[in-house]
């Protein structure tokens, strides 16, 4: 079958600039129309027209009413109800001129001008204390379910000093959502019934999630209801948060933990009962230190961007963008590196593209993508035949894309939209436009024509011993056909019969040549064994086979094998050379250095005056002597090779001779133990 896999590169991004000559922007809405609302942190809010320019006079003025002294203080937010174009009322927060505290305001539009909002309609909504001048918050939302969103900060100073992130008994450090469907001077919003907390005293109701810093900026993805949030950071992490649609009552754990780090933990449970970030990054390496917000993009032009969420750090102008994956899980990559200090707010229109607000500038600019004008797909335009002929061809076409366009092939080939010759397998094509955009397509080039019988590799093992070799015989090829045979991918020269001795370890196939078609023998895998030699030690007149042996074992002396001698340990009898040899199944030997033992020099106790052993070997009795300086206890015992027990006898004595009786014993080696009250030694008995 054919089948080709195409893959988009991450995106590129492009800012045009959409509106300039602003004061300090800091916020753009839709009222679900053509127009682009933009907000300006002094308390004015301007009009944007379908082609970006602005509309004379501005839509609200409440600069009066305003206190934008501060940093974080101003006219922060702006939210078009679902309902605006048939009620006309529209929200903002922002920072009274008195004192600084939040308020949270409706306003209704110009009964005559579209274009003007009237500064007297007023009606404050909700009210909250402000005990320091950061940390205001300020965005404002609709969500899918027609309820207004409101962001508060901590209340600022720094490290949350009042606990407002954690406390239930205030507004701050808090998400809000109210109803502000049917808002009078008399009832000024009511709190959704299936609010997290209606039922629990101990919270405000209005609270729908908690444990913020200052969620400066969120949204709500147009498609699926699911709440992106960036909270900024303390003064190490910054962090982007997400919460799937519909789930109240969540904790994302402030002041207790600084994105997925410990902040101050007094109080507080462990990590694992609040929700962590899906993403945060530290203030160093040039990062940044305030995260903004932004928005995932459903718009339509831009197919690299779709489905993720874009957000930037407006200390340091780094842009990201975050993608949720099949399995649930996050992707997050960096995505540029643009200005600094200037990225305040996100915006998009109605139909989903995306702006962005720069602070110093006074700029509104579109967020565009370079590469999704760019498409390319390659394709089998001629089949190979079968095996052994080269005569498939790929092409891959493009559309769109920056020139010039460069081609980079699997097959190593560049430069090309095509690639020949080519026999049945997978290929890829890489193509990257001059502004980088790259295009990945994988293509399976197969066979019209079914290939003839393979041929099938045989031999009488798999495997043979270093410095021996092993035939490998190929099944007959048919009439005038010959063989080639390979080493891994590699033709033998000259290795064009049907067999093929190897003398190296290694991937043998056989190819079928002289016909159309030249099909592969399977691979057949000969493995070469060598076997290291062994080594053993040398403990007075006992030698020990080193390591634990699986193999089998036989000892040397002057060259010759020792009947007999197939254990793990020998006692020498004579002095002379000793050799080990080891052998597997196969037959496969090493021996080890010969080494001389010398056994005059072996040291018995100091207290063994003489000790003899004869005959040995023998068939029947042999005789066991002993005298030593003193008196002492004596222990003996005789054991076979398994260390099995034939029998022990105590004495105490000065001068020993016993018979040891063999001739019930099956031919073999035997030990005996000598245990003296002051050492002790072994002595090697041969039962012929």
């Amino acid at each position: 079958s054919l089948y080709a896999v195409s893959l988009f590169s991450q995106p590129i991004i492009k800012l045009e600039d959409y509106a300039t000559g602003f004061t300090r922007p800091v916020d753009i809405a839709h009222c679900n129309d053509s127009r682009l609302f933009i907000v300006e942190q002094r308390g004015y809010i301007w009009i944007l027209d379908s082609l970006g320019n602005k509309i004379p006079g501005p839509f609200l003025d409440i600069d009066a009413r305003v206190r934008s002294n501060g940093n974080e203080q101003g006219l922060l937010g702006l939210a078009f109800p679902p309902d605006y174009a048939e009620k006309g009322y529209f929200y903002v927060n922002y920072t009274r001129e008195t004192n600084g505290d939040t308020h949270i305001s409706r306003f209704s539009r110009d009964t005559l001008d579209p274009n003007k909002a009237d500064p007297d309609s007023e009606l404050i909504l909700m009210t909250v204390d402000q005990p320091y001048t950061n940390h205001n918050g300020g965005c404002l939302k609709f969500g899918p379910d027609g309820y207004l969103y409101a962001g508060l900060g901590d209340g600022g100073s720094g490290g949350d000093p009042q606990g407002n992130g954690q406390k239930k008994s205030t507004l701050l450090g808090k998400i809000l959502r109210i109803d502000v469907s049917n808002s009078s001077p008399s009832e000024l919003y009511t709190v959704p019934a299936d609010n997290p907390f209606v039922n629990d005293a101990s919270y405000l109701p209005e609270i729908w999630s908690l444990g913020w810093r200052n969620p400066w900026r969120f949204s709500f993805d147009r498609l699926t209801g699911d709440l992106w949030v960036g909270d900024v950071g303390q003064g190490q992490y910054e962090e982007i948060d997400f919460e799937p649609a519909a789930t109240p009552g969540l904790n994302y754990g402030w002041r207790c933990y600084e994105g997925t780090h410990p902040y101050n933990t007094n109080g507080c449970q462990s990590m694992e009962s609040y929700v962590s970030p899906i993403f945060d990054y530290q203030h160093s390496n040039a990062n940044g230190c305030s995260v903004t917000g932004g928005f995932i993009y459903r718009g339509a032009k831009y197919a690299d961007l779709y489905g993720c969420y874009l957000f930037a750090d407006y200390c340091s102008g780094r842009w990201w963008y975050s993608r949720r994956n099949a399995d649930g899980n996050f992707t997050t990559s960096l995505l540029a590196n643009l200005s600094p200090f200037e990225y305040s707010g996100f915006g998009e229109d109605r139909d989903g593209e995306l702006y962005v607000a720069l602070l110093d500038d006074g700029k509104i600019q579109r967020i565009t993508e370079l590469c999704s004008d760019f498409q390319m797909s390659a394709a089998v335009t001629q089949q190979n035949i079968c095996t052994g002929t080269y005569a498939g061809i790929i092409e891959a076409q493009t559309s769109g894309g920056a020139q010039p366009l460069s081609y980079e092939w699997s097959n190593q080939q560049v430069n090309s939209d095509m690639i020949v010759y080519l026999e049945a397998g997978l290929y890829s094509v890489t193509v990257t436009d001059a502004n980088g955009c790259a295009r990945i397509d994988t293509v399976e080039m197969t066979n019209s024509m079914p290939d003839p019988p393979a041929p099938v590799i045989t031999a009488p093992a798999e495997a043979f011993c270093s410095g021996a070799s092993l035939v490998l015989t190929s099944s007959p090829a048919s009439g005038a056909n010959t063989y080639q045979w390979y080493s891994g991918s590699d033709a033998i020269p000259g290795a064009q019969q049907q067999t093929l001795t190897v003398t190296n370890g290694g991937m043998y196939r056989v190819q079928i040549i002289g016909g159309l078609c030249a099909p592969f023998s399977d691979t057949f895998f000969v493995e070469e064994v060598s076997l290291t030699p062994p080594s053993f030690s040398i403990s007075a007149d006992t030698l020990q086979a080193a390591g634990a042996m699986s193999l089998m074992l036989q000892w040397y002396q002057n060259g010759q094998p020792i009947p007999g001698a197939t254990d793990d340990q020998l006692i020498v009898l004579e002095s002379g050379f000793y050799a080990l040899e080891i052998s597997d199944d196969l037959g496969c030997k090493a021996i080890s250095e010969q080494v001389y033992v010398d056994i005059s020099s072996v040291n018995l106790p100091s207290v063994v005056r003489q000790c003899t052993l004869a005959p040995n070997p023998s068939g029947g009795l042999v005789y066991f002597t002993l005298e030593l300086e003193r008196t002492e206890n004596i222990t003996l015992a005789l054991v076979d090779t398994q260390q099995r027990q034939i029998f022990m006898q105590t004495h105490q004595s000065r001068q020993l001779s016993i018979p040891v009786d063999l001739r019930a014993l099956p031919a073999g080696t035997y030990f005996l133990n000598v245990q003296l009250e002051s050492g002790w030694f072994v002595r090697r008995v041969v039962k012929y």
